[in-house]
């Protein structure tokens, strides 16, 4: 950690380069004898970063930022808060803290939050960010997080754990069991040192995978920011054995989509089937990682188009964990059928269909834009179609 960045002049140029081109800073001289051009550019790109992901952060002074690969392996601070309503209680352990995002949400519900980094480095820039962000009840240590749990003789009413999701040669890895540490492996311990533990895992991740290597879930929340899945939580209880509730949450600029389910439920769920009725709906992103497909359209009492579509219709407008469109016209996978509606321009949307957006503009002769939608999909009678619509934007 330079200290040097934190000067004030330092600080001043990066605030009024956050929108210049980095690559003309990276290659001139530094106008700073202690900071390097490389590390003016790693502050501006993760300042400018922090902007929509940290706006906490970002609105504060002096702020030291890690370079732009850890601030992207960092939870966004929408996510970070949620997670912080979860636990409860005096002391927290993050095992794997970071940058300190999910620390810093710990804090306004923990007594005592304790962050754990190996990273000498990330810990240090904990350290001084906390200060400034006036955080009294965070305790900041460089060690190895399992290294410090196995010591540990005070109790621990929560465990939180990000594992990293990249192997000793820095190449992404998926399954749980593959990130580092090895929470699978070392779930003993954790049981041992606390009742509750909450795990962080990447949108990636299989549920059903998830839930044959972890044991005591008692609830599984799929994030989504803007309709983009960040993070998939854990929520494992000592000894508890029965089937997990599985929560779904899609955070908008105004509104939060929510939805909870059992899989049993979904299993025991049956999908009805038509051809496209007055609206379609698409289920968020959150929801469609879930996998409630059958309970879906169950529960709304909505039609599906397809079994492996995902897209539901109805006569009725209905409130929608999703978005909503109102159907123009149904037509069949040709050129011919949308030039006769005069559609030149739409934004595409594929579900359950062979071809590419990119080769079906190409087909269709079809720029990007406008204010139509087409969904290029299939039916349950297994034709090609397009659907036309115009989407519709829920009051709340």
């Amino acid at each position: 950690m330079n200290s040097e960045i934190l000067a004030s002049e330092v600080q001043q140029f990066i605030n009024d380069n956050l929108s210049s081109d980095i690559h003309k800073i990276l290659l001139s001289k530094s106008k700073f004898l202690e900071v390097s051009s490389k590390e003016l550019v790693e502050q501006i790109e993760s300042k400018f970063k922090a902007k929509t992901k940290l706006p906490t952060w970002f609105g504060s002074d002096n702020i030291y930022y890690p370079n732009k690969l850890n601030l992207s392996q960092t939870s966004s601070e929408i996510a970070a808060n949620y997670k912080a309503t979860l636990v409860n209680g005096n002391t927290i352990v993050d095992l794997t803290a970071g940058f300190g995002v999910d620390s810093f949400a710990f804090s306004k519900k923990m007594n005592h939050v304790i962050h754990l980094d190996r990273n000498e480095e990330l810990s240090k820039i904990a350290h001084h960010n906390f200060k400034q962000l006036n955080v009294v009840n965070i305790e900041c240590i460089a060690v190895d997080g399992l290294k410090y749990l196995k010591e540990a003789n005070t109790p621990i009413e929560w465990i939180y754990i990000d594992p990293s999701r990249r192997d000793k040669d820095n190449k992404k890895v998926y399954y749980l069991s593959d990130c580092e540490p090895n929470v699978i492996f070392n779930m003993e311990l954790l049981l041992e040192k606390s009742s509750n533990i909450l795990i962080k895992t990447g949108p990636l991740l299989d549920l059903k995978s998830g839930l044959k290597e972890l044991s005591h879930v008692k609830e599984i929340h799929v994030v989504a920011v803007n309709n983009d899945v960040k993070e998939i939580l854990w929520l494992i209880e000592k000894d508890y054995k029965n089937e997990p509730l599985i929560k779904t949450l899609n955070y908008k600029t105004d509104s939060v989509q929510e939805f909870q389910f059992y899989l049993s439920k979904e299993h025991y769920s049956a999908s009805h089937y038509s051809k496209p009725l007055n609206y379609i709906y698409e289920p968020n992103a959150a929801l469609l990682k879930s996998g409630a497909f059958k309970l879906l359209g169950e529960h709304f009492d909505l039609r599906k188009l397809h079994s492996n579509s995902h897209l539901y219709t109805s006569d009725q407008l209905i409130t929608f964990p999703g978005r909503i469109f109102k159907v123009q016209g149904v037509y069949d996978y040709s050129k011919k059928s949308l030039k006769k509606e005069g559609i030149t321009k739409a934004n595409i949307t594929i579900r359950n269909f062979p071809d590419s957006v990119i080769k079906i503009r190409k087909k269709l002769g079809i720029k990007d834009g406008g204010e139509i939608y087409l969904f290029c999909t299939t039916d349950f009678e297994e034709n090609l179609i397009i659907i036309s619509c115009l989407q519709i934007f829920q009051d709340h």
